[in-house]
């Protein structure tokens, strides 16, 4: 299971992901917010986020995560005693809280708690289903080969089922900064050939949806 981590405190960062590690997570860490924006991505199971960090704080790099990944499961952490930029966190869609110091297990516990609550799978429509954890598509229990940019591209629609996604937004999360709508038409349709007809919408001038 991948892990996100951005944490600022070199120490703290070093013993949550030499912990992590321990327990046969894979943790991808992070010390200032610019360079965690930047690497966001879907096959993260979960992101921790420290509120304090450099460049960018940890609440702004919750709202990115928010604008792709509506369902991802987030836990901020930080010193913080403050009641409102903690009421911040929740209204901007974090999961759990953790006040530091705390005890590295525990943050163990709400990991598994919050990863186990992710549905195991998604029906998207009548025999085709979505796993979450692992990424497969089934079609009638056979499963449909997708490329990585393939996976990347249903992963985020069915992250934002029955919302449309902008074609910006389905750009960066595929290809970071260098994506372009040309390159995005090919990609969903060449999909769209895998999949049952009109699982994907156009929804034109705005992006694509999965209803």
């Amino acid at each position: 299971m991948k892990i996100f981590l951005l944490e600022d405190d070199y120490l703290l960062n070093k013993a949550i992901t030499q912990y992590l590690t321990s327990k046969d997570f894979v943790v991808s860490s992070f010390y200032n917010g610019a360079e965690a924006i930047s690497a966001i991505a879907d096959d993260f199971a979960l992101m921790i986020l420290d509120i304090d960090v450099p460049d960018i704080n940890g609440i702004s790099v919750l709202e990115e995560i928010r604008k792709l990944y509506p369902s991802k499961p987030i836990i901020m952490i930080s010193a913080t005693t403050d009641i409102d930029m903690i009421s911040k966190a929740y209204e901007k869609g974090c999961n759990d809280y953790m006040k530091k110091p705390f005890d590295i297990q525990e943050l163990k516990f709400k990991i598994r708690a919050l990863t186990q609550s992710v549905a195991n799978s998604i029906t998207i429509l009548e025999g085709l289903e979505y796993t979450v954890v692992d990424q497969r598509l089934l079609y009638h229990s056979r499963e449909i080969g997708l490329t990585p940019k393939e996976k990347k591209l249903f992963h985020v629609l069915v992250e934002n089922k029955g919302r449309t996604v902008s074609m910006e937004l389905l750009e960066r999360a595929i290809w970071g900064m260098n994506g372009d709508a040309i390159h995005l038409r090919q990609l969903v349709a060449r999909l769209r050939k895998k999949l049952p007809e009109n699982t994907i919408e156009n929804h034109t001038g705005s992006g694509y949806c999965i209803l």
